[in-house]
């Protein structure tokens, strides 16, 4: 079959010619090297950028395109650095890191995929299929950091990746190179893993990962991704659980068959039986006090959010949730502000013998409602100033018109790495929150802040507490103050854990 990618055209006569001379080429990008990450990037990002777009032979543009590659290696976790972990909407250093990196990315993706497409062209292969191999492998490589980027960015996937992903991978199974490893010593490396590695990112809805954990899922693909399979066979039930649409010749990423949606064209499946057996038997090993994974570490608050990105991966590949609302569109605005001392302070004023408890109330800032359910909104920064935020963070926010304070977890975001302000997803905790005051029982500490989710009966949820984090743990009894009321509780349950405070199930002790 021939390969169709999407690819720049090519000037004959460019008004200012690119470099492309081999030996001038590696001094420039040795020179180039020694300057900032951030400035380095962008000007071997530009040189690349307009090798890409003139008249080359194969053999030369191989060889600046690997020296190219072997440069970004370095730059790339140099740049990851100094955004990965940043508030966003992303600013300054943070965010031209972010954009340089992957320009960077995307243009190695259009220099590696202008020499498989000449590859692919050939009639006759006269070193055999193995230079195709390593193309096909490198452009998978570099959609992999193409993604890898937009995501630590939570910034949107650039067009055509997903479309030409799906061609690369379609083309290697037709030619019956997928399953090929690209070196002997290294059988795991095909082109195949790779793109399911990239698949089941996608699927995993990585732009509500919290900072550090896409380096965890992407080591955990490294090691298990081996257990789910591709197939051309439409399952037995169109809507099954642990089967993912790959929807090729369309540029998204593959969606979960369980949520419907027929689509034009070729398709194929991914298979996460096997891969959701093997979550679930490395779950009831850490419910059980087993050890967790090396490289995750020992402490309980590590564990634990180990145990809950595990549980997620679960849902996302086996048992994808189902939208329970339909998401309406509104223009309301509301006013915001994020962190636990502030959604106590807004929730009702201070107790006696809290340890310098927060004085004034924080600023608010502005967003417009996008859409709504009862479960959540859809929010964009409106304000001049924008307020810093991270995946996780607690807000408090109030509907411009009402007087009721809402409670909610910022649980995705989604950048335009252009300074401006970002939209995120906030899921709803209460409408109705507490502001009281604890210490463990029995002992003199002081008084920690912390704000109470009331039990909504039976068919919601039970009583909670958001405490500071690492303030308590699980089975601890504390002593709570709610005004004039003192009473005891036990902690029963970690639900979740964000910057800067965990959220408990609690049962009163009489």
């Amino acid at each position: 079959m021939a390969l169709a990618l999407s690819l720049p055209p090519l000037d004959e006569r460019p008004s200012n010619p690119p470099e492309t001379r081999v030996g001038r080429v590696i001094p420039w990008l040795e020179d180039a090297l020694k300057r900032s990450p951030i400035e380095a990037a962008g000007v071997i990002g530009d040189a690349l950028a307009a090798t890409n777009r003139v008249p080359l032979s194969e053999s030369r543009r191989l060889e600046l395109t690997e020296k190219y590659y072997a440069a970004a290696q370095g730059l790339w976790p140099n740049l990851e650095r100094q955004f990965s972990r940043a508030p966003h909407p992303l600013s300054g250093n943070a965010l031209e890191a972010a954009k340089a990196g992957l320009i960077l990315a995307s243009e190695l993706a259009i220099a590696y995929k202008h020499l498989l497409t000449h590859e692919a062209g050939k009639r006759i292969l006269l070193t055999g299929n193995r230079l195709l191999i390593a193309l096909t492998h490198r452009c998978l490589q570099c959609t992999a950091r193409i993604l890898i980027n937009s995501y630590l960015s939570y910034s949107p996937v650039p067009a055509r990746t997903w479309h030409d992903a799906h061609a690369i991978y379609k083309f290697a199974l037709d030619r019956g190179v997928h399953q090929t490893p690209i070196a002997s010593d290294n059988p795991e490396a095909t082109p195949e893993r790779l793109y399911i590695q990239a698949l089941l990112l996608a699927l995993a809805n990585p732009y509500g990962f919290l900072p550090g954990q896409l380096t965890q899922v992407a080591s955990y693909l490294q090691e298990h991704s081996h257990w789910a399979k591709i197939t051309d066979i439409t399952p037995v039930h169109r809507l099954a659980k642990a089967v993912a649409v790959i929807p090729v010749g369309h540029d998204f990423p593959p969606f979960s068959a369980n949520k419907g949606g027929n689509i034009e064209g070729s398709k194929l499946f991914l298979l996460t039986f096997d891969l959701a057996f093997q979550l679930q038997e490395q779950l009831r090993v850490l419910d059980g006090g087993g050890a967790a994974p090396a490289n995750v570490g020992t402490d309980r608050a590590t564990i634990a959010q180990y145990t809950a990105l595990l549980r997620r991966l679960l849902r996302q590949w086996a048992i994808p949730p189902a939208r329970q609302f339909n998401r309406l569109p509104s223009r309301a605005r509301v006013v915001m502000c994020a962190g636990l001392p502030a959604v106590w302070q807004y929730s009702r004023g201070t107790h006696v013998n809290v340890a310098n408890p927060p004085t004034g109330l924080p600023p608010m800032s502005g967003c417009q409602v996008i859409n709504h359910t009862p479960a959540g909104y859809a929010l964009r920064q409106i304000d001049a100033m924008h307020a810093p935020l991270r995946i996780g963070d607690l807000i408090a926010l109030r509907v411009e018109g009402r007087n009721v304070l809402q409670v909610a977890v910022v649980r995705w975001f989604r950048n335009t790495l252009r300074g401006t302000g970002l939209e995120f997803g906030c899921e709803l905790l209460t409408d109705s929150p507490e502001a009281a005051a604890a210490h463990a029982e029995g002992a003199q500490t002081a008084l920690q802040h912390v704000v109470l989710l009331p039990d909504e009966g039976q068919d919601g949820s039970p009583a909670m507490a958001l405490t500071p984090a690492s303030a308590f743990k699980i089975e601890d009894a504390i002593t709570l103050r709610r005004g004039a009321n003192v009473g005891t509780v036990v902690l029963t349950k970690l639900v979740d854990q964000g910057p800067g405070f965990e959220l408990f199930e609690y049962v009163a002790v009489a």
